[in-house]
């Protein structure tokens, strides 16, 4: 993920303008899948995330209310049939039919983006351009466009598609109530819950596969700090952190991803107190990565608990510490939950470290559930 931030003041021309043309360039892209021109994937973000946590209520409040606005204008579009198969009540049950297998392999609801128009296609890229901010739109898009990248690999097809993700709104979308979009498909399942004024992406499960592809002549990696900055924290531990950090049983896969709602983990690796001032800052630096994909008044907030619950937060280590290999790690804070397995094999890579799972969950508040 990781690029500039653009300027993310409500209401600032340059933001909207992003909004805009993020949403007609998705949609471009959504149609015409493999065309040329497109940019790399962007530099990760750098200084402290917590800086620029000077968002208030109000700021909050007007992103979820664009965000209001961005699906009912969606909703808008729809006939009553569509608008039938998108919108379903807020169950649990509803809330966790998500995962990162393919559509051969997962019965998913809603309505999938090749099955719209493309004013409705674009209408709910519009949403996620809302609800994200303009990195996490970028991760997104790199992800949905790699599973046509997959597709085009050849081999075994289990329904791979850049159009191939679903969208669904849970609940009433309203400024007050509790009500969730899920938008979703392989290696992706963005669930972004709105309650009042408020915003969250836990769960949201990350995934890539390939997790680099080469798109207009640039190097394409969605997740490519989540890795890169995953790298610089282990390689800064000394001996003594490091033994602390590696899990004693190794792991290749993520633990909580889907239908593992409402599970926890006890805290394992090395304390946040243990860790040196440079240290501290290369670990929030990674945290920044799982955060900063939520619109950036929403993110403000969670990025400031990042930084005061730094001491009391673990990270953990499994696999090699080489750059290339297969990987796992755990971020674990009083407020959120982070893994990340950089996988072997997948598709036409086979052989490869291709295949990335993550999730991102906030503690006791998946779905919004303290909100």
């Amino acid at each position: 993920m990781s690029q500039r931030p653009l300027d993310s003041a409500p209401g600032h021309p340059t933001r909207r303008a992003y909004r805009l043309a993020a949403g007609v360039a998705a949609a471009l892209l959504v149609a015409t899948v493999f065309s040329s021109g497109a940019s790399a994937a962007p530099e990760a973000p750098s200084g402290n995330p917590a800086a620029a946590a000077g968002s208030d209520s109000t700021a909050q409040a007007t992103a979820a209310a664009d965000v209001l606005t961005a699906v009912n204008t969606f909703l808008g579009t729809l006939s009553s049939s569509q608008k039938t198969s998108v919108q379903a009540s807020r169950t649990q049950a509803n809330l966790s039919k998500w995962s990162n297998l393919p559509d051969a392999l997962f019965a998913r609801a809603g309505i999938r983006m090749d099955a719209l128009t493309s004013a409705q296609q674009t209408a709910v890229l519009d949403i996620l351009a809302a609800a994200l901010s303009p990195e996490g739109f970028t991760q997104v898009t790199g992800i949905t466009y790699g599973d046509g990248v997959l597709k085009a690999q050849g081999g075994v097809d289990l329904d791979f598609g850049a159009d191939h993700y679903w969208i669904r709104i849970l609940g009433t979308p309203s400024a007050t109530g509790k009500w969730t979009i899920q938008y979703g498909g392989h290696h992706l399942a963005v669930n972004i819950t709105l309650s009042g004024g408020t915003i969250t992406l836990g769960p949201t499960l990350w995934g890539a596969q390939p997790a680099s592809y080469t798109r207009g002549g640039a190097t394409v990696e969605p997740l490519a700090g989540e890795a890169s900055k995953a790298f610089a924290v282990v390689r800064s531990l000394n001996a003594t952190q490091l033994a602390t950090a590696v899990l004693d049983t190794p792991v290749k896969e993520i633990i909580l991803g889907a239908g593992q709602d409402g599970k926890t983990l006890s805290y394992e690796g090395v304390k946040g107190s243990a860790l040196t001032s440079a240290q501290k800052t290369l670990l929030l630096s990674l945290i920044n990565e799982w955060i900063t994909p939520l619109d950036s008044e929403q993110a403000a907030p969670k990025l400031v608990d990042a930084q005061t619950n730094l001491d009391a937060t673990y990270f953990a280590w499994s696999g090699s510490t080489t750059v290339g290999q297969p990987i796992y790690y755990r971020v674990q804070s009083p407020t959120f939950t982070i893994e990340f397995a950089h996988q072997q094999g997948g598709g036409a890579n086979a052989g490869g470290v291709t295949h990335i799972h993550s999730i991102y969950r906030e503690n006791g508040n998946d779905y919004g559930a303290e909100d």
